[in-house]
């Protein structure tokens, strides 16, 4: 069945930048009961079961009683009585179902009562609408709601709960976190496979036996899709393009007809035993450019150095806490190092004592949690103490070399860090718009032009695109 099927239906209710949430001050019932009912619908088919074998009732129908309805604002008590519940299937890959009336009720009993705005009476201003997989973290929370604004976030765990006193949490209205659910689901971030699948091929990116084995079935992640790498890879090559532009590189009518070079032979790429993946597939089809500095201070790395990579013994050295993780890989070169620590990469690849800076395609944590395509900036200066540097987020960096462009918490899903195409594009915006100015070896200012990031006139300059997913 292909999305168009059943996403066809509920495109008038899906966000996009032509419909825009509501500001209404209750849930949008409809909207959102539409979607969530057409992505569960969407998920059980895809599974090879059948519509008449679904148990179609709906979460009040199973949980609600009068003293809950007290408690819950008219719209939510409403929107519960029109989606569906269905016990053991899983809503999504983010998200197994709508929590039980327990689990809806608890964050209310766990926060403290200074933690509440204002009165006692608001004890469960705060509910889980949503839970988080039990197979994803310990202690698992999910989809917070405040019944106050009718906004969402993601809190995958109890573990980490979330300050709801501050101002900037990133709360999202409950039809845009449905909608950007439903865009995975059509982009195949995420797949829904049949119950019988044991491996997958065919899709933009194969998975194996073992990924499956991993996977919130039906549900299947992909760690980064050919849309991730394309759109990737046109952005680097406007990259080239400006800076080649700019620093007044001419090329011969031979060099203009034939294919440019890539970053890295596959063959190089293979002989180092870099594995396949979107790091891989990026230095194969990368263009390489003759302008040396792509961004102040940030180099173009020398083939020997693509494949002398900081972290490649830490597997070898930690095969159990690094199975199904991908190493951090160093792509572009800044001088100078640092910690692993003080870099904020995880561990085990934290106990290297210290590494070279640069542009990083950061380590996804575990095999839950797959982003290929997510990065870790890593300066020789520390950014912060001016109080102005801030992350893609907003939030303030306190003395980092690592936090710029980093988001501390996505609303949407579990710990993505910034994407590469969001960092490429803040790049070639600055290039494109003159603030960064460019010589015959590529962007002038060395590390230093990177302390403007710490500035109250430029520290806006330096923060890319909410790319949550």
């Amino acid at each position: 069945m292909t999305t168009l099927t059943l996403f066809n239906p509920i495109e008038k209710h899906r966000v996009t930048p032509t419909q825009p949430c509501g500001n209404g001050p209750d849930l949008d019932v409809e909207r959102c009961a539409a979607m969530h009912n057409t992505l569960l619908l969407y998920g059980w088919i895809c599974s090879g079961k059948g519509i008449p074998d679904m148990q179609k009732k709906s979460w009040w129908g199973r949980h609600g009683t009068a003293e809950l309805k007290a408690l819950l604002r008219p719209s939510l008590a409403k929107y519960l009585t029109k989606i569906f519940d269905v016990p053991g299937h899983n809503f999504f890959y983010h998200i197994s179902g709508l929590a039980s009336r327990q689990d809806m009720l608890e964050l209310g009993e766990r926060l403290k009562d200074d933690e509440r705005q204002p009165l006692r009476e608001e004890k469960h201003r705060y509910l889980v609408l949503y839970s988080t997989p039990k197979e994803h973290v310990s202690h698992p929370a999910g989809i917070v709601y405040d019944q106050e604004t009718n906004k969402a976030i993601l809190m995958p765990t109890y573990n980490h709960l979330f300050d709801f006193k501050n101002p900037h949490l990133p709360w999202q209205s409950l039809e845009t976190m449905l909608s950007a659910y439903i865009d995975m689901v059509e982009a195949e971030k995420v797949v829904a496979i049949h119950d019988g699948v044991v491996e997958v091929s065919g899709l933009s990116i194969n998975m194996g036996a073992d990924r499956i084995a991993n996977s919130m079935r039906p549900w299947v992640m992909q760690s980064y899709t050919r849309g991730d790498l394309e759109r990737c890879l046109d952005v680097w090559n406007r990259l080239v393009a400006a800076l080649e532009t700019r620093s007044g590189v001419v090329k011969s009518d031979e060099e203009e007809s034939k294919e440019p070079d890539p970053l890295c032979s596959r063959t190089a790429l293979n002989v180092a035993g870099v594995s396949p993946g979107f790091a891989y597939d990026l230095l194969a089809r990368a263009q390489y450019s003759q302008v040396w500095f792509i961004a102040p201070g940030i180099r173009l790395p020398k083939v020997e150095e693509f494949l002398n990579q900081p972290f490649k013994h830490i597997a070898k050295a930690y095969p159990k806490e690094t199975a199904n993780m991908k190493m951090p890989f160093l792509f572009l070169r800044v001088p100078g190092e640092v910690s692993a620590s003080d870099a904020k990469f995880r561990y085990p690849f934290s106990t290297v004592e210290s590494v070279p800076c640069g542009l990083y395609l950061d380590a996804f944590p575990n095999a839950q949690n797959p982003f290929e395509d997510a990065c870790r900036l890593v300066l020789p200066i520390k950014l912060g103490s001016n109080k102005y540097a801030r992350t893609s987020d907003f939030r303030p960096i306190r003395k980092s070399h690592s936090d710029l462009y980093q988001v501390e918490i996505n609303p949407f899903v579990m710990r993505h860090g910034p994407k590469l195409l969001a960092i490429l594009e803040n790049w070639l915006e600055n290039i494109e718009s003159g603030h960064w100015a460019v010589n015959e070896r590529g962007v002038e200012g060395g590390i230093g032009a990177w302390r403007q990031a710490d500035t109250r006139e430029m520290w806006w300059r330096y923060q890319s695109k909410h790319l949550f997913v």
